[in-house]
């Protein structure tokens, strides 16, 4: 099935954004209902590819404006801000390449095919270009339906999406859990300074007592590591 085919293109995407991710899914969807509609190929293109240019002058227009100040914290950061907005002037760039594409009569899927390979691309690009790509080749060599077929692949991005947003609501709180047990030793060591116990004399003033202290830190040091790989191996599904 086409859905199952798509697991294994483009990577993982747990490394960009979900504002960036999500213009996929937008852009996928606007393409297919342009293309129910009866628009051809490259009108239905170069249609995304404005739509696209839109959102960005958008996003920069409400970044000068009152409003961000007051729901900062629920934008993204500055540097994600910034790689959404070289994302969607890729996307458009790249749809409307395919619109050109399409206007001389030649096959689309090359053009998504070849982007997904362009590493000066964002990774959300190169994938969603290698999904969008698969999609444009199931057309083209079975005649399947195309806005059947992106209409599948944009419910398939927006599962994908929706299931990113429960693992990391998921895993929130044992990152919370790892981050205050690595510090719990050097809590410690403060409340025994605060107490008199003079801990920091005990470890460094006596071999035992610096053995203890190299093997606390070593301990700590490899439950930190444990920890960490636990979360990275949840965010990746095993």
């Amino acid at each position: 099935m086409l859905v199952e085919s798509l697991k294994s293109l483009g990577g993982r995407s747990d490394s960009v954004g979900l504002e960036e991710l999500e213009l996929w899914p937008d852009a996928i969807w606007r393409l297919a209902a342009l293309l129910r509609a009866g628009c051809s190929p490259a009108q239905a293109c170069t249609h995304v590819a404005a739509y696209l240019v839109g959102l960005e002058h958008e996003g920069r227009t409400e970044q000068k404006s009152g409003l961000l100040a007051i729901v900062g914290k629920l934008r993204p950061s500055a540097r994600q801000q910034q790689g959404l907005e070289v994302a969607r002037a890729q996307m458009a760039q790249l749809f409307e390449t395919a619109s050109a594409q399409a206007q001389k009569g030649l096959p689309l899927a090359g053009v998504y095919l070849k982007a997904s390979g362009q590493a000066e691309l964002r990774e959300s690009v190169r994938q969603g270009a290698a999904r969008v790509a698969a999609c444009w080749q199931v057309g083209e060599r079975t005649g399947a339906s195309l806005t059947q077929v992106f209409e599948r692949l944009a419910r398939y991005l927006e599962t994908e999406i929706d299931l990113r947003q429960q693992r990391e609501t998921a895993l929130s709180g044992p990152r919370a859990t790892g981050r205050i047990l690595s510090w719990l030793p050097f809590v410690g060591l403060g409340l025994g300074i605060l107490m008199g116990t003079d801990p920091l004399g005990v470890l460094l003033g006596s071999v035992p007592g610096a053995l203890v202290g190299g093997l606390g830190l070593a301990l700590a040091w490899c439950g930190n590591r444990w920890t960490a790989r636990l979360i990275r191996r949840a965010e990746e599904g095993q």
